[in-house]
């Protein structure tokens, strides 16, 4: 018997709308460098004073650098160590793994016909579970749902795990700008420091230099950068940046409901802070109203005011999201 076990599995390309966010000023990083683990910054917020400061990266990161995604190294893990377990679990069993030109073959030979059945079921369920398992080693995940053919970068999971590594450079970002907030700005957010603070924050994201991260074979969309590796070489697309700025944010208010928000080609995040102008848009997550962070920059666009591309879609109910859930303890006070 044969049985075919063709992945047939793509990446979803997130950052190709990055002309509908230049529309407004440049914020404002006036210069960068790295010596080491040392990143100095000079970087002025809206209408603050400016500000030089050194951001530390951790010495050590349990997250792996981001490696992208290439379908024939994951059918080669799957299809191999579908074969071992196969025979583990059915040694009577002959089992051979044959590539084909549209994906892979597994070929089976018993003497007792009545196996078939429970060994084509049996293939088919360890597939699965040995595909979603190399997905969660590699940090991806299928967008969409489980039997979705799309995959993308586990942004939350991303963020989740790097929080804890970034939470000094958090401290560190907060403390700069609720030093050098303006009378303008604390009035902007009266006595409401973690807005505030994410108000600055994203800036600060929204001012690292956009890169598309175009891939060696020319597609875009296709890699990403951890949230260390964004700071380490300034850089990164509206993924890697959202995921960046959802680390810092639950490193200072871990009990703050975030969201990661998908609409076709691009990703913004979205926090449960409440609206002061009145004016800002707001996306339901849960059924309940969130502020939409658009990060990817250049433009310096202030939580809850959204790009072209995103308020067309997020106004018509055209998005999928991810929460962030948030934990209650070791929250930085308001």
């Amino acid at each position: 018997m044969a049985s075919k076990r063709t992945m047939a599995i793509r990446l979803i390309p997130l950052c190709l709308a990055l002309a509908l966010l230049n529309g407004t000023a440049s914020a404002q990083q006036q210069a960068f460098s790295r010596e080491g683990l040392q990143l100095h910054y000079v970087w002025k917020y809206d209408n603050a004073s400016t500000q030089a400061f050194t951001l530390t990266l951790p010495a050590e990161t349990a997250l792996p650098p981001w490696s992208a995604w290439r379908s024939a190294q994951a059918d080669a893990f799957v299809f191999q160590q579908l074969v071992r377990d196969a025979r583990e679990q059915y040694p009577d069993v002959s089992f051979r793994f044959r590539q084909t030109a549209d994906g892979g073959r597994v070929d089976y030979q018993t003497s007792d016909e009545k196996l078939l059945p429970q060994i084509k079921s049996w293939l088919a369920q360890q597939q699965s579970t040995l595909f979603n398992a190399y997905l969660d080693q590699h940090y991806y995940k299928r967008h969409g749902g489980n039997d979705s053919h799309l995959i993308r970068p586990d942004h939350v999971r991303i963020a989740a795990d790097s929080s804890p590594e970034l939470q000094e450079i958090a401290q560190t970002l907060q403390r700069v700008i609720v030093a050098s907030a303006t009378e303008e700005q604390k009035k902007r957010y009266p006595n409401d420091e973690k807005s505030l603070v994410t108000a600055g924050l994203l800036d600060f994201v929204q001012s690292i230099p956009y890169d598309p991260l175009q891939s060696s074979d020319g597609l875009r969309g296709v890699t990403f950068l951890m949230p260390e590796q964004v700071l380490a070489q300034n850089r990164g697309d509206c993924d890697s940046k959202s995921a960046l700025m959802m680390a810092l944010l639950a490193a200072l208010y871990p009990d703050l409901p975030q969201a990661i928000v998908y609409i076709p080609d691009h990703a913004l995040l979205a926090v449960a802070l409440p609206a002061y102008s009145g004016n800002e848009e707001t996306v339901a997550i849960e059924g309940q109203p969130f502020l939409p962070l658009e990060v990817t920059g250049p433009a310096e666009l202030a939580p809850g005011v959204l790009g072209e591309k995103s308020r067309l879609y997020l106004r018509s109910h055209e998005y999928q999201y991810e929460r962030f859930h948030p934990t209650v303890t070791n929250s930085t006070p308001n």
